[in-house]
């Protein structure tokens, strides 16, 4: 099973993509937690990319989501700049917080909550493939 959508980047556009990807999840069923954690890794990346990767600028996002056994894998491309959230630097949360630079905390947070993120750059298109066990 696996389904995909297309959406211009636009933060309002979340409210449809959220829908859309808990729908997916649901059928293959998930349980609210692995929902609730899924959606909000998903809500961090679909966010960041309408934030940087187009400037001002409008794009688009093409999401891909299948089950593979007992796998969930989600895929956004987008044609935006580049930028790669695996090699972006882990936020050291054991800091004082006034101590800490501001940002980078969403993809410390999607990094710990999936089990596989994948990041390549490929005909101009930044392809992010994340994986989460079901069930984790």
């Amino acid at each position: 099973m696996d389904s995909s959508i297309k959406l211009k980047s636009k933060v309002e556009n979340w409210k449809i993509l959220s829908q859309f990807i808990e729908s997916f999840l649901q059928k293959c069923g998930c349980v609210k937690n692995f929902i609730y954690e899924f959606l909000l890794s998903c809500e961090e990346i679909f966010v960041n990319i309408c934030f940087y990767a187009y400037k001002s600028a409008e794009g688009e996002i093409s999401v891909d989501i299948c089950m593979i056994n007992d796998h969930i894998k989600i895929v956004f491309s987008d044609s935006g700049a580049k930028f790669d959230p695996t090699k972006f630097e882990n936020k050291n949360i054991n800091s004082k917080i006034y101590n800490r630079k501001p940002g980078g905390l969403g993809i410390f947070l999607v990094k710990k909550t999936m089990d596989e993120m994948k990041y390549t750059r490929k005909c101009d298109k930044n392809i992010l493939v994340m994986t989460k066990k079901i069930g984790r």
